[in-house]
């Protein structure tokens, strides 16, 4: 007779939380991949396609890529074969208001006589790994499964997401912003900080003339949150390591401390609409 392993809640996230197909291997986690389409040419975010190389096509390209959500029954796949050896699932996802993500995942979920819980992080990127990491300690310290979705909700209100965007160029081709605020920011040299709001919503959150002012405004956001504790913090880049080195810099300089969980690209989906260049922190502090 097969024997279950005594951790028997499976996890289930999509590729946006931007983290290498060995991090999930390594901890037993199913990594559900979503689709970027340049022209007639389809990709699987972190599986075929590689942020590094992503990157150096988004720029030569013209015309931006189109991503997609995954398929029904791409979580049909992954939750029958958790099923087999597993006693519930927790599927943890990008935000709904960004991508159709938890809308396949729920019809999926419906369609098993299993127990499958999908959870809308309100998140992105390294947010998402943020949530997942607590996941995964909670698991393994041997929690319910009704113990870990309430894990995963508090510590998903609890992280904030800012990123800067080096130009305005994919927020605009993306249908994010209009052609008369790229145009008039291009023209001002202003570059937004974007946040990612409590109801998962992409926000301004301040607009800046010149690099100097963009990193002091990123480190005060960090600062005022930490407000003396430490802080678990995430950052972000798309092809630019510089930037969050001096982020990183700045941050410790300024007396921050710093439990750094995760450095990364932002993947090939999130990263179509913020555009090379980008960069940013992800950041909340434990309360326990």
């Amino acid at each position: 007779m097969e024997l279950r392993p005594v951790a028997s809640v499976g996890i289930v996230v999509d590729s946006t939380a931007d983290l290498q197909s060995s991090y999930y291997a390594e901890r037993d986690v199913v990594m559900v991949p979503l689709t970027v389409r340049f022209g007639q040419e389809a990709y699987l975010d972190w599986t075929d396609l590689q942020p590094d190389e992503f990157y150096r096509r988004l720029a030569a390209s013209e015309e931006l890529p189109k991503t997609s959500q995954p398929s029904v029954s791409q979580f049909l796949d992954a939750y029958n074969a958790l099923s087999a050896r597993c006693d519930s699932i927790i599927s943890l996802h990008l935000s709904a208001r960004l991508s159709g993500t938890v809308q396949s995942a729920e019809i999926a979920a419906g369609q098993l006589d299993f127990p499958v819980t999908v959870i809308d992080s309100k998140l992105a990127s390294l947010g998402i790994a943020l949530v997942l990491e607590r996941l995964l300690d909670g698991r393994a310290a041997g929690a319910t499964h009704d113990e870990l979705v309430s894990l995963c909700e508090k510590v998903a209100g609890s992280v904030r997401t800012l990123f800067y965007v080096d130009t305005l160029r994919y927020l605009h081709m993306g249908g994010r912003i209009g052609r008369a605020s790229a145009l008039a920011g291009s023209l001002l040299k202003i570059r937004p900080i974007l946040e990612l709001g409590r109801d998962g919503v992409v926000e301004p959150y301040r607009k800046v003339k010149g690099s100097e002012k963009v990193y002091r405004e990123l480190v005060e956001a960090v600062r005022r949150t930490a407000d003396g504790r430490p802080v678990k913090i995430a950052f972000v880049h798309a092809s630019n390591t510089d930037a969050v080195d001096r982020l990183r810099e700045m941050l410790v300089a300024e007396g921050v401390t710093l439990d750094e969980r995760f450095t990364s690209y932002v993947g090939c989906v999130i990263g179509t609409y913020l555009g090379p260049g980008a960069f940013g922190a992800i950041f909340y502090v434990d309360q326990g």
